[in-house]
């Protein structure tokens, strides 16, 4: 559905290998149907912790952790799912085939579990809960705009991303912290639009003069030149 109708199309995961082959087969399917393979654009779910230096980002950071729940994290994870956790023990690691499911709605949640990468902790319903917690089962970088701003350059390389669905872990805060060290870090970089860019928010997208759906969109067919009063 969403290679054949979609513009954009949000994924999550811990890791960025996670994401690759999941990026990847977006790619192929929208080139087997017969789509630009970058015409649908994917972003990562990304919540980051921001401060002039390390240290404050990390301060910033622990304060966080004292008012997240571990319990919340994990009725959100489960929620979401429809998975029932509570029936293990919370160190127990958790397989894909201990939390089957048929839903396809949640399928990519679930898969996200047969990932045994050494850059994330064990998937233990403990683990999932302190992950969900802060970040939604997405990262959670931690640092100054430069590290942070690294970390995503790092995701975009490896899971081949066009960009991040930024979340937030107070307000304010979060928002003001992304507008004031992190956006100038990534415009610095080519990263991020210029200021003043105008047009609509397509083609803030594809670029100027693609205001309306692409040729290869499903949805192409049925524009009129002139539509009929």
């Amino acid at each position: 559905f969403g290679v054949t109708h979609a513009e954009g199309i949000f994924v999550v995961g811990l890791s960025p290998h996670i994401l690759a082959p999941r990026v990847q087969k977006i790619r192929e399917t929208e080139a087997a149907a017969g789509r630009d393979p970058s015409s649908v654009k994917v972003f990562a779910s990304i919540t980051p912790v921001i401060g002039r230096t390390r240290e404050e980002a990390q301060a910033k950071y622990d304060e966080a952790l004292q008012y997240a729940s571990e319990e919340g994290g994990l009725v959100y994870w489960c929620g979401n799912t429809n998975i029932d956790l509570s029936t293990f023990d919370p160190d127990t690691e958790i397989t894909e085939q201990d939390a089957g499911t048929s839903d396809t709605r949640v399928q990519s949640l679930v898969s996200n579990l047969s990932y045994k990468g050494d850059d994330i902790p064990k998937w233990t319903p403990r683990n999932i809960g302190k992950a969900v917690a802060l970040g939604a089962s997405g990262p959670v970088p931690v640092g100054t705009a430069q590290e942070v701003a690294d970390e995503m350059e790092r995701w975009i390389d490896i899971a081949d991303l066009d960009g991040f669905n930024v979340g937030h872990i107070t307000t304010p805060g979060t928002w003001e912290d992304v507008v004031e060290f992190l956006v100038p870090e990534l415009r610095r970089r080519g990263r991020y639009a210029p200021k003043g860019e105008s047009g609509t928010m397509r083609e803030r997208v594809y670029g100027s003069g693609q205001s309306r759906l692409k040729d290869d969109h499903h949805g192409s067919k049925f524009k009129f030149a002139v539509y009929r009063k």
